[in-house]
């Protein structure tokens, strides 16, 4: 089965006035507006990393389980702690996003 392509007219137009709005956004932004954007990023690396690493321990776990209930035990704990995670994280980071917007929003007012 073929995946449809999207189609190439959804995209923005990438003209020299696209390019000067996305550089003006960013000019005269502070360290602090960029420092809280470095952080985002920081926070998904992150993230993304404990979760492979929490992958990999249960993938370990399972290959020495006995039977099939004690895989479908560690299977249904896995999938709670990354459901507890996904939630934990998207409060962090739409926490440091509320911020790093209210942040470029007042550079931009002021």
């Amino acid at each position: 089965m073929a995946i449809p392509k999207r189609p190439q007219d959804t995209l923005p137009p990438l003209d020299a006035e696209g390019l000067r709005q996305v550089s003006m956004a960013f000019q005269g932004s502070t360290a602090s507006a960029y420092e809280l954007w470095l952080r985002f990023a920081h926070e998904v690396s992150h993230f993304a990393a404990d979760r492979i690493c929490e992958t990999v321990k249960t993938q370990q776990q399972m290959m020495h389980c006995h039977s099939l209930s004690e895989l479908a035990h560690l299977r249904a704990q896995w999938v709670q702690r990354a459901m507890d995670q996904y939630a934990e994280e998207a409060g962090r980071m739409a926490g440091i996003w509320r911020e790093a917007l209210e942040r470029t929003v007042r550079i931009r007012t002021d």
